[in-house]
C-alpha cells in the first residue's frame, strides 16, 4: 500500500509532455532502518525531457508535510544516472540539520548508492542497495 501511494506521488508529480521520457527508480538500500538518515526505501522520478527529479521516501514525506522534493540531476549518461537534494530534518537531540543526499544508479548492474551528509557537520552515510526502474508515460 505504501509503495502505491508513493508510486501514485510520483507519477501526479512527473505527469508533462506525452512524448517525454520519464522514469522512476525504487530504490531499496540494504543496512539501514527507517529511524536513520538514509531510508531503507527511496524512489525518484526523472523527466529527461525537462531534467526535472523528485524524490521521496518515508523521511521526505514525515519531514516534509507528506510531499516529495524537488532534486536536481547531477550527471545522465550511458552508466549512470545521479540525482541530488536537500531536506531538513530533526536530529536524535531535536536538533534541526539541512542533509544533502546523492544517489547514483549505475545502469549496468542496477546497483544504487545514497550518501547523506550533514551541511555544516562532520561526517557522512552511505548505503548501497538496488533500484527498479520502470519506464512512466503520460
Amino acid at each position: 500500500m505504501h509503495r502505491m501511494i508513493l508510486s501514485a506521488l510520483f507519477w501526479a508529480i512527473t505527469c508533462g509532455a506525452a512524448l517525454a521520457e520519464k522514469t522512476a527508480y525504487q530504490c531499496v538500500l540494504d543496512g539501514t532502518s527507517g529511524r536513520q538518515w538514509i531510508q531503507p526505501l527511496v524512489f525518484f522520478a526523472l523527466d529527461r525531457a525537462s531534467d526535472r527529479v523528485v524524490v521521496s521516501d518515508a523521511a521526505i514525506l514525515g519531514f516534509n508535510e507528506g510531499v516529495p522534493v524537488e532534486g536536481r540531476l547531477v550527471r545522465d549518461n550511458a552508466a549512470r544516472v545521479t540525482v541530488a537534494w536537500e531536506l531538513d530534518m530533526r536530529s536524535t537531540s531535536n536538533q534541526t540539520v539541512r542533509m544533502s543526499y546523492r544517489a547514483t544508479y549505475l545502469k549496468a548492474n542496477g546497483k544504487v548508492n545514497v550518501s547523506a551528509r550533514p551541511i555544516g557537520f562532520e561526517g557522512q552515510f552511505s548505503r548501497a542497495g538496488t533500484c527498479k526502474v520502470t519506464k512512466l508515460s503520460g
